[in-house]
């Protein structure tokens, strides 16, 4: 469920600024949800293709501002509440007075950790299970989406291009949503879109349309300079998800295949991102010197050049009548990835944390990654550089293909039965002090975390 105006696809992140309800929890857990109804309306949505219906809820709610809500999503607004027999959940996002509660209708339980993924990490908001997904033993992910880690992948260059910079002659690219082969090829021939695709969400939608006829074509150095993004782009791991001929269900928002101006694809806010006008810094990157040459610090897409790449972004938005100035106080972006860095723990719920004995528990359901660190440690981001924060005692995963963690099956120290440890990279962990306090971290998977808190041994 991607709800709001928001979709997220590989390297953009085309977001409507979200706000998680702040008004407090009840004792489960759960946020609490205005009992005040204005309406509903039901829908289809574009991204998920699945039934949802979203109830206005709060006393500032108008009639006026719901009604315009529900038309962005091709419905009427209704009144009263959304009514079903069996449903997956709900998203509840906006804030306390103002809240959007999304209803998934639904009697199979093998779709909710897709629905509660799709709503707290590429909505922004705060799933609630409903008695479809409220047990105990929802199924697990163990393929299809659950993260693959990146590999370097080496190859012998294609027949009639040169030798690669690589030992033997040959290209080496990492398999990864951040990484670039070398420029002048093309990512596909060197490395798995397959593998990267797992790393975020895909989901095939084209907007706006492509602009086909675009008089800036007839321009030689406007020509020019397109002919040299379109190639840093395809470069670039960015082809898994925006370049239609390889995609499952073609292109997602923007596309270097759409006919014409292929730079017409992207949206005012995909401009500003592509640019480096926006922080793209928490989706992670390679230093440029193990990426083929490709930075992605400062700008939204990898470029071995940064200051030509902000340079035709910049020109693209002053092309719309816009400047890099009117994204100055825009939300860094990715939302979700912003809302877990400024995230900050508290105590863990009675049986949390790490037992006498060393055994670890959390709530949430199983996981793939494990962390215990230091109380006062940073958040854990995503990878390649930005999911091993200073202050990590013990980090515990694994694979995307063997069955996660259950609560209670880890031991501080032990390795479970088909799990790794990446930290330390030899050795045991430091040992956990009475009356230490310590910060737990859990998650489903990259960037899906169940249980942050603290605890004391």
């Amino acid at each position: 469920m991607l709800p709001l105006r928001s979709t997220w696809s590989l390297q953009l992140l085309v977001f409507a600024p979200l706000t998680l309800v702040a008004g407090g929890c009840n004792r489960s857990g759960d946020p609490l949800i205005p009992e005040t109804v204005l309406g509903h309306c039901t829908y289809k949505n574009r991204f998920s293709k699945r039934t949802e219906c979203r109830e206005y809820r709060g006393d500032r709610w108008d009639e006026a501002g719901a009604s315009a809500d529900c038309r962005d999503w091709g419905a009427e607004l209704e009144g009263g509440a959304c009514e079903y027999e069996d449903i997956l959940g709900a998203c509840i996002l906006g804030d306390p007075e103002r809240v959007i509660r999304v209803v998934v209708p639904g009697a199979d339980n093998g779709d909710c950790r897709q629905q509660e993924r799709g709503c707290e990490l590429f909505g922004g908001g705060i799933f609630v299970p409903g008695p479809v997904c409220g047990g105990e033993d929802l199924p697990d992910p163990v393929e299809g989406n659950v993260f693959q880690w990146p590999v370097l992948e080496c190859k012998q260059p294609l027949e009639g291009e040169p030798a690669g910079a690589g030992e033997g002659g040959d290209v080496c690219t990492w398999s990864m949503i951040s990484g670039c082969t070398e420029p002048g090829r093309d990512f596909a021939e060197y490395a798995s879109c397959d593998m990267v695709r797992t790393q975020r969400p895909y989901s095939a939608q084209m907007t706006p349309e492509p602009q086909v006829d675009d008089p800036r074509l007839g321009d030689t150095a406007y020509a020019e300079e397109l002919a040299w993004v379109t190639e840093q782009v395809s470069a670039c791991a960015c082809v898994c998800c925006h370049q239609t001929s390889i995609t499952p269900d073609g292109a997602a928002i923007w596309d270097i295949e759409a006919p014409g101006n292929w730079i017409n694809t992207f949206t005012p806010y995909g401009l500003a991102f592509a640019g480096g006008f926006l922080d793209s810094s928490l989706l992670g990157a390679y230093p440029a010197a193990e990426n083929n040459g490709f930075d992605r610090a400062s700008t939204g897409l990898p470029t071995t050049d940064p200051e030509r790449m902000r340079a035709f972004f910049a020109a693209e938005l002053e092309h719309r009548g816009m400047s890099p100035d009117d994204f100055a106080e825009a939300d860094p972006t990715p939302a979700p990835f912003y809302q877990q860095l400024l995230f900050e723990p508290q105590a863990c719920a009675a049986g949390e944390g790490a037992a006498s004995d060393g055994t670890i528990t959390w709530e949430g359901g199983s996981a793939r990654y494990l962390y215990v660190l230091a109380a006062d440690a940073p958040n854990p981001g995503l990878p390649p550089n930005l999911d091993l924060p200073e202050g990590t005692h013990w980090r515990v995963e694994v694979p995307w293909d063997s069955a996660p963690m259950p609560s209670g099956g880890v031991r501080y120290g032990e390795l479970p039965d088909g799990a790794s440890q990446s930290f330390p990279v030899d050795g045991s962990p430091p040992a956990l002090k009475d009356g230490s306090r310590y910060y737990l971290y859990v998650l489903a998977d990259i960037g899906v975390p169940i249980t942050r808190c603290l605890f004391e041994y």
